[in-house]
This record gives C-alpha cells, structure tokens and sequence, in this order.
C-alpha cells in the first residue's frame, strides 16, 4: 500500500473549521456546506521539519477524512483556529539559557529558562532521550515525555554545551 495512493488530500476552500459553542472546546469540520463532522483533530505530519505542509485531520474516532497540504487556501477564522489548535497540541518550549545542568544518580536534571518560562525537567539516558536535529539544534524529551528543544547550544554555557556534546 502506497501513503500517496491512499490518502485523500483535501481542498482548503472547501473547508470550514468551528469551535462548537461556549463551554464545548471541541474542533469541528465543515465540508463544502455539505457534512459536518462534529469533532475533528488536527496533527502536523512534519512539525519539526516543516510545520508549515500537511496537516492531518481526522475524525474524532481517529478515523483519517484527508490531509490537508497546506493551509493557504483556508478562511482566515479557519486558519486561526487550526493553528490554535496546533500550537496547544505541539507544545515545545525554546530553550534560551540553562540556569544549571547536573546528573544525579544517573539522571540528569536541568533547571532552564525558555520560551514559555522557568523549567525544570529530568532526563534518563541522556543519548536515548535526545535527537540531534542538525549539528547545533537538540530536541529533548523528558521523563514525563514532555519535549524541549534547543534551538542553538552555541548560544548555551560551556557546562550546557558540554553536556549536550555527549548526544550530537
């Protein structure tokens, strides 16, 4: 079976993407003023790659309706809140400074400062729970499989930098 031959790729402008009424947060999908599918979720299928192409939806049972290329062709409302909602799903906090770094026990415990504020997360098997994205940016999952990425470890402390060395 073929990813291409199987997968319906849907038009934009054929879409209409709603939040149901107050007090529901559910996503929900019009199509062409013909069917409404009444919850719908939304993943990028490249998010670290290229977040800006192929966005999966599928129903609420987990069912694929298409994919979606990009989103151009969308309404602006629609846009909106599919980026929303993209954006609560694939939370990934920038790591901008490391306030301290230290392995205890064979675990190494970070204290950080990111995008979205002060961290402070556990990572086990340093090498196993980071992925070198390109020669100076680092993608992190912690224990609680939350993920942080480093965007630049150029930027970082030589004692972060040292650490993070050990992985890429």
């Amino acid at each position: 079976m073929s990813f291409v031959a199987d997968t319906v790729f849907l038009n934009a402008a054929d879409l209409t993407f709603f939040r149901a009424p107050v007090g529901d947060t559910r996503l929900r999908l019009l199509f062409k003023d013909e069917w409404c599918c009444p919850e719908v979720r939304v993943g990028q299928l490249l998010p670290l790659s290229d977040p800006d192409v192929y966005w999966a939806i599928r129903n609420g049972d987990d069912g694929e309706i298409g994919v979606l290329k990009d989103l151009s062709g969308l309404e602006s409302e629609s846009r909106r809140i599919l980026e929303e909602e993209v954006s609560r799903r694939y939370l990934l906090p920038k790591v901008l400074s490391v306030l301290k770094v230290r392995d205890e026990f064979g675990v190494v415990v970070w204290d950080v400062v990111t995008d979205v504020g002060e961290k402070r997360f556990t990572v086990r098997n340093l090498r196993d729970s980071s992925v070198a994205l390109t020669l100076t940016r680092v993608l992190m999952t912690d224990v609680d499989g939350n993920r942080y990425e480093f965007p630049n470890i150029g930027n970082l402390s030589t004692a972060a930098q040292d650490v993070l060395l050990k992985v890429v």
